[in-house]
């Protein structure tokens, strides 16, 4: 909402992006969102030319809260720990990635061309950001690429509700950083991923 008390186009956006979580992109409608917001309808178009314009913006937000988010974390500053460490905070829920919004945008995505162009787009370079994070550690391109993949599959599963906990936070990041990385995290890795994300 501006100074003068009138909505801005991010109301909107943000307005579309809880209906389209809350109940997919077929109620991302005008009519329903401006009466969420209280105000007319005539209000959407000195922000958005159509339906069509909102939709854009709506996966521009996604793609710049959730793929910028996994990315930034796996090249995070400090050694591979404190990326590992701000990966898991995120997966965890303690950052700014939202998983309700990926699960509706693949939902999203298996009605519209277009939006599984750009979901595929966003699964790569998510991909290929654990990938860079990994390899390092000593394993051959196309083995550091399977194992981004697993814990990238696997992380997408949790978040679509398929069950995949096996204990507490650290406990478990402690598990997956072995299956990541092919080997267990040493005492101080271990203490760290502890000190990192609690109990």
């Amino acid at each position: 909402m501006d100074a003068n008390g009138r909505l801005a186009a991010d109301d909107w956006i943000t307005a579309g992006l809880e209906v389209l979580v809350e109940s997919g992109v077929a109620a991302v409608q005008i009519l329903p969102i401006a009466n969420r917001l209280g105000v007319t309808r005539g209000s959407f178009y000195w922000h958005f030319k159509s339906r069509e314009a909102l939709l854009d913006q709506l996966l521009d937000t996604w793609e710049g809260k959730n793929t910028r988010a996994i990315v930034e974390a796996a090249a995070t500053p400090g050694t591979l720990i404190d990326r590992y460490i701000a990966l898991s905070r995120l997966w965890l829920g303690r950052s700014d990635f939202d998983p309700r919004l990926d699960v509706a945008v693949r939902e999203w995505s298996r009605r519209d061309p277009i939006v599984l162009e750009k979901l595929r787009a966003a699964d790569e370079q998510r991909v290929a950001a654990l990938t860079e994070m990994i390899e390092p550690e000593g394993h051959d391109p196309a083995m550091a690429r399977c194992r981004a993949h697993t814990l990238y599959r696997m992380q997408m599963g949790w978040d679509d509700g398929v069950d995949t906990s096996t204990g507490s936070g650290s406990e478990t990041s402690a598990a997956y950083f072995e299956i990541f990385l092919g080997r267990a995290p040493d005492p101080s890795e271990r203490e760290a991923i502890e000190a990192g994300l609690g109990p």
